[in-house]
């Protein structure tokens, strides 16, 4: 936890509408300040918090169907107990993958009551959303979810700057190549590497991925989905770290370019480690083009290739493709290991790192442990 100072002199706390998830957090900052740390509650600067019905609304509405969902799960493990506590001793390697083909048939058997609950027709209709689940493509939902064009009964309900969920990446996302090498080819390799699958298990998976991508493209947004990425406690979440990051960012490079007249913002380097599809990076740079006529150099790493790929699409709109290194790396080792950097940096100094979306990528051993 980063010391930041504290201008609300420590009476500040945290409310929302889930009273446990409140009573936690605010536990957690009054262990840290009791430990020296100065913590500051971030400012509600997201458009959604002008409307704290609908979040209310919302959070009413996936608590109701997070409820039934678990009730639904339970009966299954009840009736399944045996296999079921094979789970709990998962750490033992040959244990493990009898515990992983449970979980399978676990997350399988949810999926029909996940469709009836939530992502259904009947419901949000977003299930090219839901297959997204796991990778960084649900960011370009809900990151410029006020951006989004919604439709109902086939007809403009509200106009938006983008037409489908995938927000500002279109088809051209899958003309990417990274470092030369074409999407889909650096994809299995991503599978092989990082699941050892075999290559015909690895293109088997990537083929059935980029279906799944290529009609996430194309979906439109229903108006339920519309209410529940704009509102729900994640995507505020999700939306709110990325604008603390790229306004910390943008006031640190500021603050070393008045205080180094030797020193240009377009010399100076930033990276995001395990960036995803690198959205708020390139904003921050985008921003800083703006108000300064200069950006730094911005490395992205991951080891999505897709995510990637979406990266330097979206730098090469954004008219930022000479400001980015795109770099496909598996982040840890299976025993949580991150990755050296020396292959990268190649002597360079970083002026300013940030890995908000790392944990995304922590592997299960460092969770078990």
């Amino acid at each position: 936890m980063e010391k930041f100072g504290n201008n609300c002199g420590g009476r500040e706390f945290v409310d929302g509408f889930d009273f446990e998830a409140n009573k936690k957090l605010n536990g957690e900052i009054a262990d840290l300040r009791a430990q020296g740390y100065e913590v500051r509650v971030g400012e509600k600067n997201d458009p959604a918090y002008d409307n704290p019905e609908k979040i209310e609304k919302v959070y009413s509405y996936l608590e109701r169907g997070g409820r039934e969902l678990r009730e639904v799960r339970n009966r299954f493990i009840r009736s399944n107990m045996g296999r079921a506590a094979v789970a709990v001793v998962s750490k033992i390697p040959f244990i493990s993958k009898l515990a992983g083909r449970w979980n399978k048939e676990l997350d399988d058997f949810l999926e029909t009551y996940r469709d009836e609950l939530l992502y259904g027709e009947k419901e949000t209709n977003s299930q090219p959303w839901h297959k997204q689940r796991g990778s960084a493509s649900t960011f370009l939902s809900i990151g410029p979810a006020f951006s989004l064009a919604v439709i109902e009964g086939g007809k403009l309900a509200f106009p938006g700057r983008y037409p489908t969920m995938s927000g500002p990446v279109g088809e051209s996302l899958f003309d990417e190549k990274i470092d030369g090498v074409p999407l889909r080819y650096m994809m299995i390799e991503a599978e092989v590497a990082n699941h050892d699958k075999t290559q015909q298990e690895a293109a088997r998976a990537v083929d059935e991925r980029i279906n799944n991508v290529r009609e996430f493209i194309k979906a439109p947004v229903t108006p339920k989905f519309a209410e529940v990425i704009k509102y729900c406690m994640d995507s505020l979440g999700i939306r709110e770290r990325g604008d603390l990051v790229k306004k910390i960012t943008i006031d640190h490079i500021l603050d070393i370019d008045m205080q180094n007249e030797n020193r240009s913002i377009d010399d100076m380097l930033v990276m995001s480690f395990g960036c995803g599809t690198g959205l708020p990076t390139l904003q921050m740079l985008k921003e800083l083009k703006e108000e300064t006529g200069q950006a730094p150099t911005a490395i992205l790493i991951d080891q999505d290739p897709l995510a990637l790929a979406a990266a330097q699409n979206l730098a090469k709109k954004m008219g930022l493709e000479n400001n980015v290194e795109i770099h496909c790396h598996r982040l840890f080792s299976k025993f949580g290991r991150p990755l050296g950097l020396k292959k990268v940096l190649k002597g360079r100094q970083v002026d300013v790192m940030e890995d908000s979306g790392l944990r995304e990528y922590l592997p299960d051993m460092v969770h078990k442990n």
